[in-house]
């Protein structure tokens, strides 16, 4: 997995397997957070583990916009299921 981090963009490229994953990405979002709003583009990768979302809901209850762009359809209808693409506002792109 390859996380680029640009202003309040973050772009992940590859599959978040592992924990180690997890914690860079968790870092990145907080990272790009700062500002006031990140947007989360998960180009390859098929779920997102619980510690990414509970990482991003933080974020969004103190105050900061969120936003998910995933291209994975099974990402999409995780996230769906759950019930969090009004959440993170979820783009399919």
């Amino acid at each position: 997995m390859e996380v680029k981090n640009s202003g309040s963009l973050v772009e992940v490229d590859g599959v978040i397997k592992t924990i180690n994953d997890s914690q860079v990405l968790v870092n990145a979002i907080k990272d790009a957070a700062r500002n006031g709003s990140v947007t989360v583009r998960i180009n390859d990768s098929f779920s997102l583990p619980s510690t990414v979302i509970g990482e991003l809901l933080k974020i969004k209850d103190n105050g900061a916009n969120v936003t998910l762009e995933v291209k994975d359809d099974i990402l999409y209808e995780l996230l769906d299921d759950l019930n969090l693409v009004s959440t993170f506002n979820v783009r399919k792109i």
